[in-house]
């Protein structure tokens, strides 16, 4: 039996509102022979409801890694960060941020709001590729601490 079979799948939370995105970051990681399960949200609402465990979220289990979308509609991928931030049981869930765009605004606000990685958002295929490996190495370390 292979050591990797023996691990539980890593939880990943992605909450994105453009769906070809998630799915093409969904192959990319399955490229990483990454053993999964992907959580998508497609809004900042539902989000929110994750986090504080409202409504169909009552029981769900904390994810490893989470994916924020810097630019959602309705709520600001800041005010999802804040609320992650602000709930207890999200404390050493290590936080991604990815976006088309990056401003030294942003990169202050991130910073300070403790995110472990910002990824700029690609544009190709191959660029996803790179994605997959950047959280696989995440949540590698976050297993190792």
């Amino acid at each position: 039996m292979e050591y990797a079979s023996v691990l539980p799948a890593a939880r990943i939370l992605v909450i994105e509102d453009n769906a070809s995105d998630v799915f093409l970051l969904d192959r990319a990681l399955k490229m990483q022979d990454l053993r999964f399960e992907l959580i998508h949200l497609l809004s900042g609402g539902e989000a929110l409801a994750f986090i504080r465990r409202q409504g169909a979220y009552t029981d769900a289990s904390a994810p490893n890694l989470i994916l924020v979308d810097l630019n959602l509609s309705k709520y600001t991928g800041e005010d999802i960060l804040r609320e992650i931030r602000g709930a207890g049981y999200l404390g050493g869930v290590p936080v991604c941020v990815w976006s088309s765009s990056r401003s030294r605004r942003d990169e202050a606000m991130l910073k300070d709001l403790g995110v472990n990685q910002f990824i700029t958002k690609p544009s190709g295929l191959d660029q996803f590729m790179e994605i997959g490996k950047i959280i696989k190495d995440l949540l590698a370390g976050a297993t190792a601490n």
